[in-house]
């Protein structure tokens, strides 16, 4: 049995998708959610490649407080979700080190936590009015996954080329290829 790990960033009428793991972005059907789960979920059905009664999928969500719930979790019945991997802190980070925010408050379990991204690290911080809450849920998440958020580095992705040991030996074609 395969086990595919989605882990859906939802905002208002906006979806991210990153699959299993790599969090690669996904784009299948991330244009296709415009207030309608039911659409989307069709959709996703026809377009995976997913067997429902052989393959398990195991989904987590970061939503905010907009986006209803009972909608988004109505056709996914058919989907097995348990299964021994948990979504941990460092996938979470993982998320967060490619998100454009500052400060946001995490709800998990009845569990709220305002976290901000510092220059190095992301830490625990005071609640403040107006900040942008996303709730987190599904079926296997780590149950600390927001007391071990706090301390983790953020990676800051280098879009920078270095030259390779080759490129140094044939340098013209390097500073032409800039």
């Amino acid at each position: 049995m395969k086990i595919h790990r989605y882990f859906f960033w939802i905002e208002d009428n906006f979806i991210e998708i990153y699959k299993n793991g790599n969090l690669e972005k996904y784009e299948g059907e991330e244009r296709l959610y415009i207030d309608n789960f039911e659409t989307f979920w069709e959709k996703w059905k026809k377009n995976s490649k997913i067997i429902a009664s052989r393959d398990a999928i195991d989904f987590t969500f970061l939503v905010d407080k907009k986006v209803n719930k009972g909608d988004l979790l109505k056709n996914l019945d058919i989907y097995k979700k348990e299964n021994e991997i948990n979504f941990s802190s460092e996938d979470l980070k993982k998320i967060l080190d490619i998100k454009n925010f500052k400060t946001i408050v995490f709800e998990f379990n009845a569990q709220k936590k305002v976290i901000t991204k510092t220059k190095g690290r992301y830490v625990e911080s005071e609640f403040e009015e107006d900040l942008p809450e996303i709730l987190l849920f599904g079926e296997n998440i780590d149950e600390d996954i927001l007391n071990n958020l706090a301390n983790q580095r953020v990676e800051e992705k280098k879009n920078k080329v270095e030259a390779g040991l080759l490129d140094e030996i044939f340098g013209n074609q390097w500073k032409n290829r800039k």
